[in-house]
């Protein structure tokens, strides 16, 4: 009886043990959850600041000082835009990739950082592993253009003038790499044009020479033309992306021309530093989107020939993904290679 006794002790000993031991172990997770919670509850608990990896005046500084006023005023912190420009926006990237992952360094930058690991061997951070998706802010596609005395009124026109004048015809693009380049030469290999690549550096020069008839083509984002596209200094034949532009229904897309792969568009992001807390994200991208639904800023983007977006990290992450993927194949079949 005694023996018994002491038998049930020890198992009565080893289940509360057992017990305490499940409760132990559940707790960090418990204590994870409400700390993370306590830390978005809390932030920002210090002035934000809004990395742009390019200089002050542009698209992508204007969007950044647009959403810094805002959740200045939304959270009665400062938000700081600080532009780091330079080496294809790597110096501004990195910063924010090697930051501390609390959601007070944000980085304010546009699709090329999407792009770049498929054209450079060697890039001073990791997209994938270093950064984290807050949201996708705007989307804006390219064009194709061409100066008023290029003697072609439509796509197929300029296809079939081109084909007429071998060794004729260049095209410039915003930069080496960038979607424009990749869209001109998935139009050269679909279409069998032989037009040579000029490289501008940004898309501001490059309408320049198209206004003045220096360059007979070029890709520009929809941002940059917009202003010049009822001139009638220059003609648009067609756009990227799906869905015809707004402001130039007339337009077509290169898909309803029968081109595929000329599917990308280009875009402003946001990113934070990997390891930033989910509840912050959500924070932070909850709040980019409020800001791009207040009319007068949404106006304010549309005239700058781009379409707000607004969306969840989990949207930025998919199209991320999805664009990558349809970015490398075009790289390879335009065999399109950029030496550091």
């Amino acid at each position: 009886m005694k023996m018994a006794t002491q038998w049930m002790a020890r198992i009565a000993v080893t289940a509360t043990a057992a017990a305490m031991a499940s409760l132990l172990a559940a707790a960090p997770a418990s204590a994870q959850t409400e700390t993370a919670s306590a830390s978005a509850s809390a932030f920002p608990s210090k002035p934000l600041k809004i990395v742009v990896p390019y200089p002050a005046g542009g698209a992508t500084d204007m969007l950044a000082r647009m959403i810094g006023q805002k959740f200045n005023d939304m959270w009665r912190q400062p938000a700081i835009v600080e532009n780091k420009p330079g080496a294809n926006g790597w110096i501004g990237n990195g910063m924010v990739a090697k930051a501390a992952p609390d959601g007070h360094t944000l980085l304010l930058t546009i699709s090329t950082i999407v792009y770049a690991p498929y054209l450079y061997e060697k890039i001073p951070y990791d997209v994938n592993k270093e950064l984290t998706p807050v949201a996708m802010l705007t989307r804006t596609p390219n064009l194709l253009v061409i100066p008023a005395s290029v003697p072609a009124n439509t796509l197929e026109e300029f296809v079939e003038l081109v084909r007429k004048n071998p060794k004729k015809y260049s095209y410039g693009s915003y930069g080496q790499g960038s979607t424009a380049h990749v869209g001109g030469e998935t139009l050269n290999r679909q279409a069998g044009l032989d037009m040579v690549h000029v490289a501008y550096k940004g898309a501001a020069p490059l309408v320049n020479d198209l206004l003045g008839g220096q360059i007979p083509a070029g890709f520009v984002d929809a941002s940059t033309i917009r202003p010049h596209a009822r001139s009638g200094k220059v003609r648009i034949l067609a756009a990227s992306g799906t869905q015809r532009v707004s402001y130039l229904p007339e337009v077509p897309t290169f898909a309803e021309r029968g081109y595929k792969g000329m599917e990308l568009v280009g875009y402003f992001l946001m990113m934070a530093p990997a390891g930033t807390p989910r509840e912050v994200v959500r924070k932070v991208s909850d709040a980019a989107a409020a800001v791009l639904r207040i009319p007068e800023n949404k106006a304010r983007i549309e005239e700058l020939g781009m379409t707000a977006v607004g969306g969840t990290p989990e949207e930025l992450a998919a199209s991320m993904k999805s664009d990558a993927e349809t970015f490398s194949q075009a790289v390879r079949q335009a065999n399109i290679k950029i030496e550091n």
